[in-house]
């Protein structure tokens, strides 16, 4: 078996196929081209192994077959060792087998055997006995294989004395001699093999000459199951004694060995007179050659999907591997929470008074709601240089079907600041808590949980610098003003129109605040320019990030995505490889103009420093409320509005 694996033929299929596959997959790289290209290497790879195999092989199953009469077919059944016992249609087959078999021949002593093992050469002999027996037939049974796969595994009276005393001497044919009764009373003498081997030119001996025939001489028909021909010296020994052989094969018998068969059976003096198709459903006999050809087509496209899986999974874990990870630990920011230990005192710049004299609203409480409610990714766009989030957007999906949501969070929101038990800006929390070694995204990640009530699952983060690559790695996206617009701090500068904006200029869109146009020779300030609508150029600018990843056709492709942006994200360390993959595809399936896209109520107030601070005006619960009206997933059940945290 592993020299036919390994042989050359094999070998050179195997890469023809190999290399057709390959070759497919430069013309079109798609998951349906690796499916078909796969599909089409193993084609290619069996075609090759066929015409190498038949200049170098002998015939086929039919050619080998030539010259002998074909008795029948026999199909695959579960019924136990004499299904003719029980099958009226099997029986009904063995009957015309047994027909078959006298008009072949005047012989009475035949021979059941097969070329190899596993033909069922013993199941056949045994409901030609059963047959012959309901047709009125004098017929005996001789079990001449001794092994554990002869007759004798069907006997419940033992094996012993049997042919092998017989043809020892030390046991008469009388004695050795028993009758297998049927349920309907018919009866045939059977006689078992025996419990010692014998010595195949004991099998050839008077004494067992003399024992045939003394039973020919009473009978109309005595079968005899011999073990595998090119298996056993027993069988041409046993030849000697015969007219005939009836061959039992199966449609998957190998050519070669049944002409070898037949050549054995001639020169003992029992040339095959018919030949039994067993496990089969008599349709046409398709070549051994072409077969295996087909049965490998489909091992050789198994074999190429598996490894083509295995190298674009090696690759992708390497792309996987070259991007930076910071933990996730909320954990640790509930235990600073609890803990009686002096926090970092706070900034003064942060406190502030409202305008009116108000007092602020109080803080989000989490609650507990479902652990696989929602799927969640926060993305955060830092500015290195001033030290504060400069984006900070949130994706949430719910797990129960209904319909994805984004929120961009104004960096000037004003929440807890839980490194400082104070308040600041929801931007200055991506400074983390450094006495507390307590991450920044953390930091982020456990506030933005806090207001939502829907805890962050992983975060992911960039600077201007990656957010400009990965924007040109994805060709652009589009920005479309009415006016020319400008604004020089954010270094915004865009003309009328639509433009493919480099990731220079996405970022500008992205980052301004100020935003100026031209209207009539005169540049003024953009009605509604303000951090709340930079939220809305965000949101616009990821939105067409999505609908370039939904490009991907396969995994060759994500890894290739993965690769170029490996250098310019920053994951946190729960976001396995194949949590990300499940994330990808994932959004894959999500229509873009499904995702609702939600704005927090704010209103402005100023810090006693004069800054500008943005205070919530609604719970997140309420806007959530107003966006789905109950179909969020909640601790009460599947369809009722989110109100706390994971």
């Amino acid at each position: 078996m592993m020299r036919r694996l390994f042989s050359s033929t094999t070998l050179i299929a195997a890469g023809v196929g190999a290399l057709v596959f390959y070759i497919s997959l430069l013309i079109r790289d798609t998951n349906a081209a690796v499916l078909v290209g796969a599909l089409i290497g193993g084609a290619a790879g069996a075609i090759t192994w066929y015409l190498l195999t038949r200049r170098a092989s002998g015939p086929d199953l039919t050619s080998a077959l030539e010259g002998a009469a074909y008795l029948g077919a026999v199909p695959d059944d579960a019924a136990g060792p004499a299904p003719a016992l029980t099958e009226e249609e099997i029986a009904d087959r063995f009957t015309g087998i047994l027909r078959e078999i006298e008009g072949s021949t005047t012989g009475r002593v035949l021979l059941v055997s097969s070329p190899g093992p596993g033909q069922g050469a013993s199941r056949v002999a045994l409901n030609l006995s059963v047959a012959a027996s309901r047709a009125g037939r004098r017929v005996m049974l001789i079990d001449a294989d001794s092994s554990a796969n002869g007759i004798g595994r069907f006997l419940s009276s033992g094996t012993s004395p049997g042919l092998s005393d017989v043809a020892t001497g030390t046991a008469t044919l009388a004695e050795a001699t028993r009758m297998w009764t049927l349920e309907d009373g018919a009866s045939f003498p059977m006689l078992p093999a025996g419990d010692d081997p014998t010595d195949s030119s004991d099998l050839a001996g008077i004494l067992v000459a003399d024992a045939l025939d003394v039973v020919s001489e009473h009978a109309d028909l005595v079968i005899i199951d011999v073990p595998p021909i090119m298996w056993s010296d027993a069988t041409p020994e046993l030849g000697a004694h015969a007219d005939g052989t009836v061959l039992v094969l199966t449609d998957s018998a190998d050519p070669a060995s049944v002409s070898s068969a037949r050549t054995r059976l001639d020169a003992a003096g029992a040339p095959v007179l018919g030949y039994v198709r067993n496990r089969s459903n008599g349709g046409s006999l398709v070549p051994h050659r072409l077969r295996s050809a087909v049965l490998g087509a489909g091992a050789l496209a198994l074999v190429l999907l598996l490894g083509y899986s295995a190298y674009t999974g090696i690759q992708l874990l390497n792309s996987w591997n070259q991007v930076d990870k910071d933990p996730l630990d909320i954990d640790a920011v509930v235990a600073m929470q609890e803990s009686d230990e002096p926090r970092a005192a706070p900034d003064p710049e942060d406190e502030f008074v409202f305008e009116d004299g108000e007092d602020a609203a109080p803080p989000v409480t989490p609650t507990t709601v479902p652990t696989e409610a929602y799927e969640t990714l926060l993305i955060i766009g830092s500015d290195e240089i001033a030290g504060a989030a400069d984006v900070i957007l949130y994706l949430v999906r719910p797990t129960n079907g209904a319909d994805p949501f984004m929120v961009s969070l104004p960096r000037d929101l004003y929440v807890e600041n839980p490194c400082t038990g104070g308040n600041s800006r929801i931007n200055s929390l991506i400074k983390g808590c450094p006495s507390e070694d307590i991450n920044g995204p953390t930091l982020l990640s456990y506030q933005v949980g806090a207001i939502t009530g829907i805890e962050v699952d992983h975060f992911a983060t960039f600077d201007f610098e990656g957010f400009t690559a990965i924007v040109d790695s994805i060709g652009g996206v589009e920005v479309c003003v009415e006016y020319p617009v400008r604004d020089a701090k954010a270094e915004l500068d865009l003309p009328a129109g639509c433009t493919q904006a480099t990731g220079e200029q996405a970022l500008a869109w992205v980052r301004t605040r100020k935003t100026q146009q031209l209207v009539d020779g005169s540049w003024s300030s953009v009605p509604g320019a303000s951090d709340l609508q930079r939220n809305q150029h965000q949101q616009d600018v990821l939105i067409q990030l999505f609908t370039q990843m939904k490009t991907f056709d396969s995994p060759t492709e994500l890894t290739t995505k993965v690769r170029s942006l490996a250098d310019n994200f920053t994951l946190d360390d729960g976001l396995s490889v194949t949590a990300a993959v499940n994330l990808a595809w994932g959004l894959r399936s999500i229509e873009i103009d499904a995702i609702k896209r939600l704005e927090i109520p704010v209103r402005l107030t100023r810090s006693k420093s004069g800054q500008s601070i943005l205070v919530a005006t609604a719970t997140f619960d309420e806007v959530l409320a107003e966006a789905y009206n109950g179909d969020l997933p909640t601790e009460d059940g599947p369809s009722e509005t989110a109100s706390g945290s994971r």
